[in-house]
């Protein structure tokens, strides 16, 4: 009889061990998921696990001063730990208490989860190739009853048509999310919270929401950037970008299959790209993305440079005559000169006077202006000359 008691008591123990385990490894998975999607998180979790090294170290090396400050600083660390992590810790317990162990996205049928996919990546790719900027959030587990308040009551089937409208610029309601329960548009203009992540500044206030609350539940939001038309997908704070082709993979996994069969299918996805990539007979690194403001620029400089050649042409070539007729000028001023120093015969005369009396800048060829004056009689006398 002891015996048995003392078996029944160990298995007790051991069922206590087996729950007081399960119960920490739970807290570490969720403080892992936090620390993990979150840089500022990461950079603060490795500052308390250095003022840990370094008690420790000032414990082995008996370093009296140093150890009972990071001992008190370990002391009060739990309020500080709380202080600093009340956003992680209240995104945390929202994730806990908003968790329904049925989506309705699972609760469709086949035809209704192939319509709604097709009718999502039509509306993707509409707004894609139209530059509109787009938000579209999938609700799972988590409820986003507290997000559908913000907006604007829809409660419609889901539509391209529908969704684009939505989205144009000029409608009251583009500005915002569009949430869909199920197979059906909750509301529209949803306002989201943004990330606190330092993120690249391409990524505008769309993506920032979508992230927000990709990091606070388990929903999956649709974003067409309204600047380069790309379609991205955010979901557990991160974000990927994706063609029609890979939206649609995505969304009929999300939709049918668990979190884990979508995760091993998008790695395979990945590698599936790189071996693509790798059967191109193009080199990547010769692939550039070129700026149509770059293009306007280099064509209205070649534009210039071709104005600034013909230009600087046309001088050279009033330079280039220019010689010619100072070289005419300089000749006749020289032909006078000799004329004038010379009395014996007379042509010569006749010569210098005409030189004499024609403009230089209007004739370039004297002989032909000299024998033109002859021919009209005009003959001059030798004591004018003198």
């Amino acid at each position: 009889m002891p015996f048995a008691l003392i078996t029944f008591q160990s298995i007790i123990n051991s069922l206590k061990a087996i729950v007081d385990f399960s119960i920490i490894w739970v807290l570490v998975y969720y403080i892992l998921r936090i620390v993990r999607n979150n840089s500022r998180t990461v950079q603060i979790f490795k500052g308390i696990v250095l003022i840990i090294a370094m008690r420790f170290v000032a414990h082995k090396l008996s370093l009296t001063t140093l150890k009972a400050l990071l001992d008190l600083l370990i002391q009060y660390g739990f309020l500080v730990v709380v202080i600093i992590f009340v956003p992680e810790i209240r995104a945390m317990l929202e994730r806990l208490g908003k968790t329904s162990v049925f989506s309705a996205l699972h609760s469709l049928s086949g035809n209704e989860k192939e319509k709604l996919v097709d009718e999502l990546v039509d509306a993707a790719t509409v707004l894609a190739e139209r530059k509109t900027g787009a938000l579209i959030t999938l609700e799972q587990g988590h409820s986003l009853a507290d997000y559908i308040k913000t907006g604007t009551p829809i409660n419609s089937s889901v539509t391209s048509e529908l969704l684009c409208s939505i989205f144009v610029t000029s409608t009251p309601l583009h500005d915002g999310a569009v949430i869909i329960q199920g197979d059906r548009i909750a509301c529209a203009s949803a306002y989201f919270p943004p990330t606190a992540q330092d993120l690249p500044t391409r990524y505008g206030a769309r993506h920032r929401a979508a992230i927000g609350l990709s990091e606070v539940t388990d929903s999956v939001t649709i974003i067409v950037s309204e600047e380069t038309g790309t379609i991205s997908i955010a979901e557990g704070g991160k974000l990927r970008e994706m063609d029609a082709a890979s939206l649609r993979e995505y969304l009929n996994l999300l939709i049918q299959n668990s979190e884990k069969e979508v995760s091993q299918s998008l790695g395979a996805h990945r590698k599936q790209r790189k071996f693509n990539l790798s059967k191109l007979n193009v080199d990547p690194i010769k692939i550039e993305k070129v700026d149509s403001s770059d293009l306007n620029l280099k064509s209205t400089e070649s534009v210039e440079s071709n104005a600034e050649k013909r230009d600087f042409s046309k001088l050279m070539g009033i330079f280039k005559k220019k010689p010619k007729d100072n070289d005419a000028k300089d000749k006749t001023g020289d032909d006078a000169k000799a004329v004038i120093g010379s009395e014996t015969s007379a042509p010569q005369e006749d010569e210098s006077k005409t030189s004499e009396n024609v403009d230089p800048v209007t004739t370039v060829d004297d002989t032909n202006s000299s024998d033109k004056l002859n021919d009209e009689g005009g003959e001059p006398n030798e004591s004018e000359e003198r």
